[in-house]
């Protein structure tokens, strides 16, 4: 693919495709990982149709080989954006409290149901936190050669305090944020900028969380000089945005 490289890990139906459109019309060769071969074709032929400069992979953003091979077959991105994560209300002791969350106009997400296991937190955690570690593992270094690059993670206010029924995603999106903050330490100093982009509500189209306008954000970020660089940005359009709904 000729052109500047973005890999957006984590290709779902909303910000994910949001996101591939939008640094492809930004001038990228988008590449965009998602796990199931036929969400991957059904998206390609859509921005195929849309004359946007992609390529879709079929990987588990968890499995480390399966990255490692996308890496090899796309290398030496630009930007690198990680939006894969397991999404499911789940508490650690008690049963989930609702059969379903849902809010705004967006589509509901199932209770785990009974609590958290071990194994689940580590499964979670291995697609919440550690294919984020990963990534930056294979991307930083050629960023590191060239003296740019950017990092951009997907977080939300569930890092900064927990929700009842949101414990494993909470978790996960704190230790996400914690690993941004030591990754911005880290590689600022080499020109590479790390981001960790906290949303403070639920995307739904049409609202002031709809994807495309949390994409632009994205893009933004991006493209703000060093002087601006901070390890949070938070996309948060109403100030009292991020209560727990369900408290």
């Amino acid at each position: 693919m000729a052109g500047a490289g973005a890999l957006v890990i984590g290709a779902g139906p909303g910000l994910g495709k949001a996101l591939i459109r939008r640094f492809a019309r930004g001038g990228y060769a988008t590449g965009f990982v998602a796990r199931r071969t036929d969400a991957v074709a059904q998206y390609q032929a859509e921005f195929d149709e849309e004359g946007l400069n992609t390529h879709g992979f079929v990987a588990d953003a968890s499995v480390p080989a399966e990255m490692d091979r996308v890496f090899e077959k796309f290398p030496s991105p630009e930007v690198v954006i990680y939006n894969a994560a397991i999404i499911e209300p789940s508490r650690f002791v008690t049963p989930s409290g609702i059969s379903e969350a849902q809010y705004s106009s967006a589509p509901g997400w199932k209770a785990h149901g009974e609590p958290v296991s071990v194994e689940y937190l580590v499964d979670s955690f291995r697609a919440n936190v550690a294919g984020a570690l990963h990534a930056a593992q294979r991307a930083a270094p050629s960023m590191i050669d060239e003296g740019k690059g950017t990092i951009l993670l997907t977080g939300g206010v569930l890092a900064f305090g927990p929700w009842i029924e949101w414990g494993a995603v909470s978790l996960g999106k704190a230790a996400l944020r914690s690993l941004g903050h030591s990754l911005f330490k880290e590689l600022s100093p080499h020109g590479v900028q790390v981001v960790t982009v906290a949303i403070h509500g639920t995307m739904a189209k049409g609202t002031a969380y709809d994807y495309d306008l949390v994409a632009d954000a994205y893009w933004a970020v991006h493209e703000r000089p060093h002087s601006e660089w901070e390890a949070d940005f938070h996309f948060k359009p109403g100030a009292d945005d991020g209560a727990d709904p369900d408290a």
